[in-house]
């Protein structure tokens, strides 16, 4: 989101909040047992990520105008042009246990 800001309010929108999965799951009898937010690499290097979010892989991007895309390419470039040495990349995704 450091690049995109608007991205957050668009998956905001576009996916179900924990709540309203658990709500309709316990629908059917089940219920939250756990969650957790687990560790997700995403590439091994700023330059790695910057090349593969230039495929657009994820939805979001659909929802951005091109001008918001464009400049938020613009400004991960010029922190790919300041990484002096690698770093992993990694996100969190939710893990959510039903039973």
């Amino acid at each position: 989101y450091q690049f995109w800001p608007r991205a957050a309010e668009i998956e905001r929108d576009m996916f179900p909040t924990t709540g309203e999965v658990a709500a309709a799951f316990s629908r059917a009898g089940l219920e939250v047992r756990a969650l957790e937010a687990v560790p997700e690499p995403l590439a091994s290097s700023a330059a790695d990520f910057a090349a593969r979010l230039r495929l657009r892989p994820f939805s979001t991007f659909e929802h951005l105008t091109e001008q918001e895309t464009a400049a938020g390419m613009a400004a991960l470039d010029v922190a790919v042009a300041s990484e002096t040495e690698p770093h992993p990349i990694e996100g969190t995704s939710d893990l959510l246990v039903l039973g």
